[in-house]
Formats: structure tokens, C-alpha cells, sequence
């Protein structure tokens, strides 16, 4: 399913929300296996996810001065699960140059993605995309019993 990662990381890449809307299924949940960071523990929902989650990123940049996920490689693609790394470049409204690096793990079933667990430097996120900003309140906190949401989709 790695098509599905790619086109995933394009729509990220250039900001394209209808193509992302068509990848994401309903029920996805996003996992951020981290505590006490801006982006700990599960959000589930698509509506979450683009309502909540993605304008607390996003809403930290200006797109002219950032790419997220400018650049990708599959690690590995079992079918139902895809492993990639991301990186970004560019610089948050912070000023701080964010250039990030995501591990991310993706459930894909029926051609969308399902679910999510994307690992990242927190301090490097909290300093220099963050600053200040407030938590996002989490469905449930992180923990390992987090995986049963990824295995369950």
C-alpha cells in the first residue's frame, strides 16, 4: 500500500485537503505515543483529525516558509501496514527552523488510511513549532495499550 503513503505524503506535501479527506477513512486515529508534549496519546476521528488536530499544527506556519513532509522514503510495506520516514524544511512562525523527522506507521485498509502512529522530536516540535501553545487534549492518554486502537481497525 505504499501508493496510498505516497499520495498521503503529496497531499501533506502540497496541502492538497480534498486529496488528504480521500485517504483518510472515517474512523482514523492518530497516535502520538509521547507524554505530556502539545501532541501526546490518540486522537480519534477524521473530524478530529482535520478539524482539531491538523489546525494546531498547521496553524503554527506560514506555508510560503515551511514544507512538511518535503521528503519520504518507504521502509518497509506489508500490505496492511506501511512503514516511512519524513522529513520537513522550512521555519515555523516561531522562527525557528523546524526541520523535523517523522517515523510514521500507517493501517491501511480498502485503499484508506485507518490509522496512524507518528513518532517525532517533541522538544524540537514543542521549542520551535509550538512555543507556547497549549496542549491538545487527547481521547486517551499514550500508552502501549494505545496499539489495540492501530490492531483494531
Amino acid at each position: 500500500m505504499s501508493h496510498i503513503v505516497d499520495q498521503f505524503y503529496d497531499a501533506v506535501r502540497t496541502g492538497d485537503v480534498p486529496a488528504m479527506d480521500a485517504l483518510i477513512a472515517e474512523g482514523f486515529c492518530l497516535i502520538c505515543p509521547t507524554q505530556n508534549h502539545v501532541l501526546s496519546g490518540v486522537y480519534q476521528g477524521k473530524q478530529r483529525f482535520f478539524e482539531e488536530v491538523l489546525p494546531h499544527v498547521f496553524g503554527c506556519v506560514n506555508p510560503d516558509e515551511i514544507t512538511f513532509c518535503a521528503d519520504h522514503q518507504i521502509v518497509v510495506d506489508t500490505g496492511e501496514v506501511t512503514v516511512a520516514m519524513a522529513q520537513n524544511c522550512g521555519v515555523a512562525m516561531t522562527g525557528n527552523a523546524y526541520e523535523q523527522t517523522y517515523l510514521h506507521i500507517f493501517k491501511i485498509r480498502d485503499g484508506q488510511i485507518q490509522a496512524l502512529i507518528e513518532g517525532f522530536d517533541t522538544a524540537l516540535a514543542n521549542t520551535a513549532l509550538w512555543g507556547d501553545r497549549e496542549a491538545l487534549v487527547p481521547n486517551a492518554p499514550s500508552s502501549l495499550t494505545n496499539l489495540t486502537y492501530f490492531q483494531e481497525v
